[in-house]
């Protein structure tokens, strides 16, 4: 391909690597905590990372073996680290840390708590670190910022404009950069989001939390909607929203048309956004939008063949209301 990103994907799964791989992904990123860690923090969802309890591995070997896989097909793994700690958490966080980092296929780590990236710096952690949405990068300044705590890699914020993304990617081109391609969305920002950001519904009436499988939404986001159906005049008045398309946009978020204006650009990643299931759908979807910047020969014609394949893939039809990056 003339023009090159990275594709990057989510997955909790051995079996769909290989189809990750064949689909067009070079670059995967998971998560990982065995079972000692989840008897001491039942909620270990809201501990290690915001992945969702059952999107991260939790068997060692299973864990191992799948990245021995995607390193035998050349799938650097990035591993979420991406949650908020205190102190007495410290010393597991980085012995889990030292634990998956000890494996060749895991090239580095996702992580955003300023605490742990000190503690990284003064362990002098050698695989790469990428800085978690999470981490709040809207201009240059935070880029310096993290730079001088290790990072190497930024995910930038989704409520960037591409504007914005071009100047910062400008500014240090030494750095590596992510922005979010498909997947679920948001219409808030990650690093100030107070909800439980996961995929389980929680049981209070348990003396200890236990968290069981339901659809996505069903935590704060899910009372959000609740919200919206309750006061549907003043939302539609107001934003133009109603609870059918704030749930879609959660679930379905689209970037493939601003390609076209970042394909001259070499060091960036396009992230796939998936948890519990590792949509190759999506995958095959931006690789095909990559594939086309080659053969359009305008930004009209390459926007009318992005639409026409989410409708192919069965996706959902373009109505340039499921935007990222607006």
């Amino acid at each position: 391909m003339k023009y090159h990103f990275n594709i990057t994907s989510g997955f909790n799964n051995i079996s769909v690597i290989e189809e990750l791989k064949k689909a067009g992904a070079t670059e995967l990123y998971t998560g990982f905590f065995d079972e000692s860690v989840n008897k001491k923090y039942p909620i270990a969802f809201n501990i290690l990372n915001r992945r969702g309890e059952d999107a991260n591995f939790t068997n060692w070997q299973e864990f191992k073996r799948a990245i021995i896989l995607a390193e035998k097909l050349q799938l650097p793994v990035y591993v979420t680290f991406n949650g908020l700690y205190i102190q007495k958490q410290y010393k597991l966080i980085l012995d889990t840390i030292n634990k998956v980092s000890s494996l060749n296929g895991v090239k580095g780590i996702i992580v955003n708590d300023i605490a742990l990236l000190l503690l990284l710096k003064e362990n002098n952690y050698k695989k790469d670190i990428v800085i978690s949405t999470g981490g709040t990068v809207f201009n240059h300044h935070s880029i310096a910022f993290y730079k001088s705590l290790g990072a190497k890699r930024i995910i930038l914020d989704r409520q960037l404009s591409i504007k914005d993304i071009i100047e910062i990617i400008n500014y240090d081109k030494t750095m590596q950069y992510e922005i979010f391609a498909f997947g679920g969305s948001c219409f808030f920002i990650d690093g100030f989001c107070s909800f439980f950001h996961c995929s389980e519904n929680l049981d209070y009436n348990q003396k200890i939390v236990n968290t069981y499988n339901v659809n996505m939404c069903e935590t704060g986001c899910h009372l959000i909607e609740q919200n919206i159906s309750k006061f549907s005049d003043y939302y539609m008045k107001k934003y133009n929203l109603n609870a059918d398309n704030f749930l879609s946009f959660m679930r379905h978020s689209c970037n493939l048309c601003n390609f076209y204006e970042l394909k001259k650009i070499k060091n960036l990643s396009l992230k796939i956004v998936n948890r519990k299931k590792s949509s190759i759908s999506f995958v095959e979807v931006v690789s095909s939008a990559i594939n086309a910047l080659e053969t359009s020969k305008s930004k009209k014609e390459y926007i009318k063949y992005c639409k026409r394949i989410l409708e192919e893939k069965k996706l959902f039809k373009c109505n340039q209301s499921q935007c990222f990056y607006k």
